[in-house]
């Protein structure tokens, strides 16, 4: 499996605090089936704005250390944004694996305008996954259905599909992959919190089969790792 969203490096933001923790996080994604993994760490401006430069180097310390161990799982750098106006002028600092794809987030609770957003992304060459779609309740199916309409991937959180968010977070992720516009589901995985990525697969598999669950838990996210 390939899991897209991660806080596995350490020291930048609220996941995992020292290498230790990294490599115990690693280590449990490993005996989830995690074969590909995407280093995510926050960026929200006064919150989470660990710098690109040390951000680069703990990345580059945990990926030595996980070669040393010989673990099987291979490591690769990009960011989770929370959205404002200063995105546009950095957005090079915030790519998946140096793609121009970024990982987005967004108010819960307010709509910052999302469809403009998109909009503005793609007229500079920008694409995005929308983090934890199903937590952002102002959107409706027909918005995500104008979203996807413009090149947007979605990803829902492993812990949402095995009823850990909440019956009404689980009904719209099971909704929204039903209506074949979900892409990716990950982990969002945070030192101290559990992994559910191999019970929230066995479930997708059980309710959608085989073909649905291999392209929400692999194929769909190949390529952001060529």
């Amino acid at each position: 499996m390939i899991d897209i969203h991660s806080h596995v490096i350490f020291g930048v933001d609220d996941g995992a605090k020292t290498l230790e923790q990294s490599l115990q996080i690693i280590k449990e994604e490993i005996d989830n089936g995690i074969t590909d993994l995407i280093c995510t760490p926050h960026y929200r401006a006064g919150m989470f704005d660990a710098s690109i430069e040390s951000i680069e180097k703990n990345f580059l310390i945990l990926k030595e250390e996980v070669s040393k161990q010989n673990l099987s799982i291979n490591l690769y750098l990009g960011r989770e944004v929370y959205f404002d106006k200063s995105l546009y002028k950095n957005i090079d600092c915030y790519k998946l694996n140096s793609k121009n794809i970024i990982l987005l987030e967004f108010s819960y609770y307010e709509n910052p305008d999302v469809e403009e957003i998109i909009y503005n992304l793609t007229r500079i060459g920008y694409s995005a996954i929308i983090a934890h779609v199903e937590r952002y309740s102002y959107l409706t199916i027909n918005d995500f259905k104008r979203l996807k309409d413009n090149n947007i991937f979605f990803q829902i959180n492993a812990s949402t599909i095995v009823g850990k968010s909440g019956l009404k977070n689980k009904r719209l992720a099971f909704k929204l992959i039903k209506e074949g516009l979900v892409d990716f589901i990950s982990s969002d995985i945070h030192y101290n919190r559990n992994n559910f990525m191999k019970q929230s697969y066995d479930v997708i598999y059980k309710k959608f089969g085989k073909d649905i669950a291999c392209k929400l838990f692999k194929t769909n996210a190949s390529f952001l790792i060529e």
